[in-house]
């Protein structure tokens, strides 16, 4: 993680730097990212907050199903999010002919692919708040506002500045979404884009992706080092929403016409697959399909599904046992690796990318898919890391002592204990870096060559090349191998809650 970046600051040169910073061009791409990353964030997190509210605070019905679907979209890359756009709002669009294309399109591609990160976000908080203290609140007569800011705000202040500047820091560093509806209004990613992949101008590169590492680098330093005022006890007491029609219609409004919107968009994908050339001829045909079977997609596939699978399969173990050194042993190490291993989530996916070509390109791993496989576990094994350092930490750490006094050695323990306790979480850390891995595209933009091209990185060839039924072939196809993942991992974690269920009634 350190190295490539390190190796991408020591490639800055003065002069280019000089160069580029007072250009128009960079200026005006740095300007444009601002401006749509901020309005962007602003309306994913109030959409993201009303939606969480919606499930935790509300009395509207089917609550489970909503917080599932308000997660698909994490389910396809991001330039497919734009795609969708174009494909109901675009010229002659399946909806309407609104010229989708540049601020407008951004901010609401950007919207769609951010707000479910902030929605879990948010979600999670809400759980950790004692319902003692609404209760309290009230008998002192506290009134509704009173209670947000002396009760919710104090103990989901942390969650929401992280969401903002989480949110802020993926809109500003993600280039899938501009690049497809962005049209001549040009931001930050982009420009970095263009500058390595059009012109193989690594010198400017370098210098855009230092300034796109800053947000990300501050927003890792606010969750560093900020204090969460949450709830500390072991036991929250639930919150029980009183009757509010109003209330619940409004929520539920909100709700289901997200869901709604959600569904016309992935809808619009089908629709496109079985015509046979919108909006010419929508009569049904497979010709799409063949087109792409003749046009050896599986190959795409197995690159993608190869990259995904021993991205997800080592960077599970090596965030795992990273994890048990951090959270279990006494090892000297341990800070210097738990930094190591949660500072990749500050780096954006195009920058790590970036430093990658620098520090790989004269290897043997350069434009093989062994490099691709390296730079996905990277770039996402900080959250799985940390799903293994919390449940870890909350394991009974007398284990160690009670195996060193009977002469087990460590691997044991971690063998027989310590995984099938934590088997659901590590399902939940293969499974994250698995999805995620399918959907990429800016951490191996720089990376492939047409032999190890992934599936993701098609969906911008094609709709560059106007061929829409293709991409939307293509994103349906990605989405469908991510639905089908996380459907497993939901079933086993139910078939393992019940059987939990049935022994503790036993």
């Amino acid at each position: 993680t350190v190295i490539p970046i390190v190796y991408l600051c020591l490639n800055i040169e003065p002069g280019t730097f000089n160069e580029l910073v007072k250009s128009n061009q960079f200026t005006t791409a740095l300007k444009n990212s601002f401006y749509v990353t901020s309005i962007s964030t602003m309306l994913s997190i109030t959409i993201a907050y009303a939606l969480a509210f919606a499930i935790n605070r509300t009395n509207i019905k089917r609550k489970s199903l909503l917080t599932v679907l308000f997660t698909l979209p994490m389910l396809i890359p991001s330039i497919s999010h734009g795609l969708g756009l174009i494909n109901l709002f675009g010229t002659n669009g399946i909806i309407a002919d609104i010229n989708i294309f540049g601020v407008k399109g951004i901010i609401l591609g950007s919207i769609l692919y951010s707000f479910p990160v902030a929605f879990l976000m948010f979600n999670d908080g809400f759980k950790y708040i004692d319902n003692s203290l609404y209760e309290n609140a009230k008998v002192l007569g506290l009134n509704k506002m009173q209670t947000f800011m002396r009760v919710t705000f104090v103990y989901m202040k942390k969650t929401i500045f992280s969401a903002i500047f989480a949110i802020f820091t993926l809109i500003f560093t993600d280039y899938g979404v501009p690049l497809s509806v962005g049209g001549n209004y040009i931001t930050l990613p982009v420009y970095l884009y263009k500058q390595v992949i059009g012109l193989l101008n690594f010198s400017k590169g370098t210098i855009i992706g230092f300034f796109l590492l800053i947000p990300a680098l501050i927003s890792f330093l606010f969750d560093l080092l900020s204090k969460d005022y949450g709830n500390n006890d072991s036991v929250v007491k639930d919150y029980v929403a009183p009757d509010n029609k109003t209330r619940d219609i409004i929520f539920g409004v909100i709700s289901y016409g997200v869901i709604l919107f959600l569904i016309v968009l992935l809808g619009s994908f089908v629709y496109l697959a079985f015509v046979n050339n919108f909006p010419n001829d929508i009569s049904f045909s497979f010709n799409h399909f063949k087109y792409l079977i003749n046009n050896n997609i599986f190959k795409n596939l197995f690159n993608s599904l190869t990259i995904a699978l021993f991205a997800a399969m080592f960077g599970t173990i090596i965030s795992y046992l990273s994890a048990y050194v951090t959270s279990r042993s006494e090892n000297k190490l341990r800070k210097v690796i738990h930094i190591m291993a949660i500072i990749s989530i500050a780096i954006p996916g195009i920058v790590l990318g970036l430093s990658y070509i620098l520090t790989f390109r004269n290897t043997f791993i350069y434009n093989t898919l062994i490099i691709l496989i390296i730079c996905n576990i990277i770039h996402f094994i900080s959250t799985p890391y940390l799903m293994a350092y919390n449940a870890l930490s909350k394991i009974n750490k007398n284990y160690e002592d009670s195996a060193y006094t009977c002469g087990i050695n460590n691997f044991k323990i971690i063998k027989d204990v310590l995984i099938p306790i934590s088997k659901i979480t590590i399902l939940e850390m293969f499974s994250y870096i698995f999805v995620n891995s399918m959907i990429t595209i800016s951490a191996v933009a720089f990376l492939y060559n047409s032999n190890t091209m992934p599936l993701s990185i098609m969906i911008n060839r094609y709709e560059n090349s106007l061929m829409l039924e293709e991409a939307a072939i293509i994103s349906l196809l990605i989405f469908g191998i991510n639905f089908i993942v996380k459907t497993i991992v939901y079933i086993i974690k139910r078939i393992d809650h019940n059987r939990r269920k049935y022994e503790r009634d036993l």
